[in-house]
């Protein structure tokens, strides 16, 4: 493991396409970064030295060894390397007919138990998106209900791949199985994302920072009553605390809003931190939004964030340093030095005009993705680890509608956030009609005033900049150039609110 600091070092798109090749690692037991013996090559050695701990194992004391095709050669090799009990994996990247089940009857003959193949799909030369338990029927009838296919291609993509699975040549695949010992100790993430179940990990997004979500499913439900969200590298810890603080809040300070995932459990897994939650099921937002539903939608989810505001305001003087002054101060340190010379001081001026308000539990990303609807229509939340437990009103809802004109009008794709939003402003457009009607309802909801939700929009998008700014750092490896800090999105928002509102 001498290179991990190297690898560490990676440009960010480098480092994520690794790290996606082993987000197997999750599917094994253990609270801490395995020992590793790597008896592979290539790329998934690569993968693997960034995701073992330090040192090299010696005879019999690796808590894992990975390696190709399981061969009688190969498997002998791995059982001497690893403890009683330690997980052997098996990496074929390559098509083999039947070969599933023969890595399976090979790992069984070695004296291998607990075996389970997974396959990394859905294509074999982009990163995995998910890694699918074959064994189970329940968890291939749960992916391919979470992916409709969007198209006529992937309609009849589907046929050809339930060939493909039936005949053993799905690729890549992961087998995975225990080396013989007494019964492993198991901890409650372990309990709920069991090896005896029907397990499904999505692993989707495009940073190394999003996390891995499993699914444990069994032939007598019809869904999973329960998820577990791993974080993929130590800057993703901090986020799942948070998320694990933020669903306490909510139940403590708002038991009667539904739609929130309840914390179960909160652990580690593979060095890294993980949670158990109560699963929230719907159709996502997402795939229902029109144009001609946008309307009702938006006054279900502005109703539904309502809920979620306190009913007594809070002096200013007690949540404006926290919640607005340390954000100005990170916007000028960000920013300051791409922005017009005015920019802050104009920002400071009119959010110091924020009289007091009530608290709010923000998720600060409720969003088309985010948002499910249930059987009857009401909503559902997805992902709380952006969430600020005390907060304030407005900012989740100014959020939602902007994302919904995004997606109806295309403008993430094409770029054009800035001009879309003007007209979501603008209160005599069809949206801007929408958008006004579903913000007047909010604010007789939560008695905020019309100027004052006219700041905490402004607000949002100062707030929305620091992620922007992380981003722009990580994809750059480094401090971002003045160029790419002027393509922020969030900050093309925040200079529409300060141009649309002059008298604010």
């Amino acid at each position: 493991m001498a290179d991990r600091p190297k690898l560490e070092a990676l440009p960010e798109d480098q480092l994520n396409a690794l790290l996606r090749r082993a987000d197997w690692r999750f599917l094994l037991g253990g609270e801490d970064a395995p020992l590793v013996a790597n008896l592979v090559g290539g790329e998934d050695a690569r993968a693997i030295e960034l995701i073992g701990a330090d040192g090299e194992p010696g005879p019999g004391e690796a808590d894992l060894a990975a390696i190709g095709f399981p061969s009688r050669r190969a498997l002998g090799s791995a059982l001497e390397a690893v403890r009683p009990g330690g997980a052997v994996v098996s990496i074929s990247r390559r098509p083999r007919p039947l070969g599933a089940s023969r890595a399976t009857a090979h790992m069984r003959r070695a004296g291998l138990r607990q075996i389970g193949v997974f396959w990394a799909g859905p294509l074999p030369h982009r990163a995995p998106q998910f890694w699918l338990d074959l064994d189970s029927n329940a968890a291939t009838a749960g992916l391919l209900a979470q992916r409709p296919p969007s198209g006529t291609v992937q309609t009849l993509l589907r046929p050809l791949w339930r060939a493909c699975a039936r005949a053993g040549l799905l690729a890549p695949l992961i087998a995975i199985g225990r080396a013989p010992s007494g019964e492993e100790p198991r901890d409650e993430i372990g309990a709920t994302l069991p090896a005896e179940s029907g397990r499904l990990l999505l692993t989707g997004g495009k940073r190394s920072i999003n996390k891995v979500v499993g699914f444990p499913f069994n032939e007598s439900e019809e869904a999973p009553t329960k998820i577990v969200k791993f974080a993929r590298v130590a800057a993703a810890d901090a986020a799942l605390e948070r998320e694990a603080s933020v669903l306490r809040a909510v139940e403590r300070d708002h038991p009667d809003v539904p739609g929130v995932p309840r914390l179960l459990a909160e652990g580690r897994r593979a060095g890294r931190h993980a949670l158990a939650e109560s699963a929230v099921h719907g159709e996502p937002l997402l795939a229902a939004l029109t144009e001609e539903n946008f309307g009702e939608l938006a006054t279900r989810v502005g109703d539904w964030l309502a809920g979620l505001v306190g009913s007594t305001p809070s002096a200013r003087e007690e949540w404006w340093p926290h919640l607005v002054g340390e954000r100005l101060t990170e916007f000028e340190r960000n920013f300051g030095g791409v922005v017009a010379a005015d920019t802050v001081a104009e920002l400071r001026r009119r959010l110091e005009q924020l009289g007091d308000l009530p608290g709010a539990c923000e998720h600060r990303d409720c969003s088309p993705w985010n948002v499910v609807l249930d059987r009857e229509g009401a909503p559902g939340l997805h992902d709380w680890e952006s969430s600020e437990p005390h907060g304030l009103p407005g900012l989740d809802l100014t959020y939602f509608l902007a994302n919904c004109a995004f997606i109806l009008d295309g403008a993430l794709d094409s770029g054009r956030t800035r001009e879309t939003y003007a007209h979501l402003l603008d209160p005599t457009t069809p949206r801007g009609i929408v958008a006004t009607a579903t913000a007047e309802r909010y604010r007789a909801a939560t008695g905020i005033s019309t100027a004052d939700y006219a700041r905490l929009r402004l607000l949002c998008w100062l707030i929305h900049t620091a992620s922007d700014h992380q981003h722009l750092t990580m994809a750059a490896a480094g401090r971002p150039s003045p160029e790419a800090l002027r393509q922020s999105s969030f900050l093309g928002l925040l200079e529409a609110e300060l141009a649309q509102n002059p008298q604010i």
